[in-house]
Formats: C-alpha cells, sequence, structure tokens
C-alpha cells in the first residue's frame, strides 16, 4: 500500500499550543479530523454557533502568527 504523506508547517505545532485551549481542541476537530460542526460541537459540550467562533478566532490567530514569524 502507498503512505500518502502530508507536509505540515514546521512551526504549526508552536503556533497550535498559543491558541486557548478551546479554540485549539475547535481547530483540530473540524480542521484536522473532518469533524462536522455539529458533532464537533457535541464532543466539546457547546453550541455550534459558539464552536464556529473558536474555529475563526484560532484560525485567524494561527494565521496571524504563522505570518509573523515568516516575516511576511
Amino acid at each position: 500500500t502507498t503512505t500518502d504523506l502530508v507536509a505540515i508547517e514546521p512551526r504549526l505545532p508552536d503556533a497550535l499550543r498559543s491558541l486557548s485551549p478551546r479554540q485549539r481542541a475547535a481547530v483540530v476537530l473540524v480542521h484536522a479530523h473532518g469533524y462536522g460542526l455539529t458533532e464537533a460541537a457535541e464532543l466539546l459540550g457547546i453550541s455550534v454557533s459558539a464552536l464556529r467562533n473558536h474555529v475563526a478566532r484560532g484560525l485567524r490567530h494561527l494565521r496571524a502568527v504563522l505570518e509573523e514569524d515568516s516575516g511576511e
């Protein structure tokens, strides 16, 4: 079998650690593990609206941190 390797930004783990625990969990569940919004919200015990906010804020923070670190 062929294993597909995914290139991961080397600074991503540190950037993820800089998020709040809720933001990190929301981003990882939705974007890394592919959970739907409803399922991820249920797992975290929050509303879908709150989950969307955590994901949006988390992604915005990650972009800012990674762009800042790259000098862009």
